[in-house]
């Protein structure tokens, strides 16, 4: 039986340093390199807005419900009244939607800084 040794490999990197941004902020990390260093970042979050273009017919018309009494301010049912329900055909003609999203990221700022957008997971890696 026979067996081999191999030369020990050593590693690139020099160190790696990860962390979670819950909001948008900056943060203070151990002194890297910047010219040998890369930042991942995901995004563990998002804003955004949907628009709809188009028209909206039909008609929704109530039966039913009782209000009981004087009372209660906004929606509220006094003296145990039941709201009425609703029925009826609601339709949204063809049109465009448009969706805008933004997720989050973070940033080297300087050797000891980092900036995020957002809520994200983050990781630096830095090199030999």
């Amino acid at each position: 039986m026979s067996s081999s040794i191999f030369p020990s490999i050593q590693s690139p990197i020099k160190s790696i340093q990860r962390g979670l941004f819950a909001s948008a902020g900056s943060t203070t990390i151990s002194s890297i390199d910047v010219s040998k260093s890369f930042i991942k970042s995901f995004s563990t979050g998002s804003a955004g807005s949907v628009g709809l273009s188009g028209s909206e017919t039909g008609t929704l018309s109530p039966s039913g419900g009782s209000i009981v009494g004087p009372g209660g301010g906004g929606n509220a049912v006094a003296g145990g009244g039941t709201f009425a329900n609703y029925a009826g055909t609601r339709s949204v003609a063809s049109g465009t939607t448009s969706v805008i999203v933004k997720e989050y990221g973070a940033y080297i700022v300087n050797s000891t800084t980092i900036t995020a957008t957002g809520s994200c997971r983050w990781e630096i890696i830095e090199y030999l």
